[in-house]
């Protein structure tokens, strides 16, 4: 197997065991045999664990901006881009990179590690650039309101994408249905809405 290839599969394979033994529960031994490779094949990809967590990180990242952009880019109105990107959160939406929000989620309360929380920020900091061209394009056209912040507007939804993948897992009765999710999103569109 090709580098390229063998790392996207350890990356792959980090995810479930991430998930299943938490970050400081889950052994390069485990990351290993999850990949069906052995521990110093592991480490000719990854100096350590650390690092394999944080290549997690990026690719993860990496792989929801080009969905992102290829959900949008037959669109020519910012507003609907908006649209669409609101029923794009990769924490709940996308089989593939849902488990790898939990595993997130749980891992910034198991950890304080500078070089991993740098890692997060970077991760959610991509996707706030990226919600915030959309909303000052939106502005431009005068599409939503142009008495905030894009930046502020774009980090008030991911807040919300957030919390909402905080609470589906939990299977509130009534909560994650598509009227619910469809409410919920009509509700942020108004508050984006221009004065009248």
């Amino acid at each position: 197997m090709k580098a390229d290839a063998r790392r996207l599969q350890l990356l792959r394979a980090a995810v479930d065991c991430f998930a299943q033994h938490g970050y400081r529960g889950t052994t390069t031994a485990q990351l290993a045999r999850a990949a069906g490779i052995s521990e110093p094949v592991l480490y000719q990809h990854f100096k350590s664990k650390h690092d394999l967590f944080v290549a997690l990180v990026e690719q993860v990242g990496r792989e929801v901006l080009r969905g992102w952009r290829q959900a949008i880019a037959p669109l020519s109105s910012p507003m609907d881009q908006l649209r669409v990107l609101l029923r794009l959160n990769p924490a709940t939406t996308d089989p593939g990179t849902r488990q790898f929000y939990r595993v997130i989620f749980s891992a910034q309360v198991e950890f304080n590690e500078p070089i991993m929380q740098a890692a997060l920020r970077r991760h959610y900091d991509q996707y706030a650039k990226f919600l915030t061209n959309v909303l000052k394009r939106a502005q431009r056209a005068g599409q939503i309101r142009a008495d905030v912040s894009a930046v502020g507007m774009a980090w008030q939804l991911m807040h919300s994408a957030i919390g909402f993948a905080l609470i589906k897992p939990l299977d509130i009765p009534g909560h994650a249905t598509p009227a619910f999710v469809e409410q919920a999103i009509a509700l942020l569109l108004e508050q984006l809405a221009p004065h009248k």
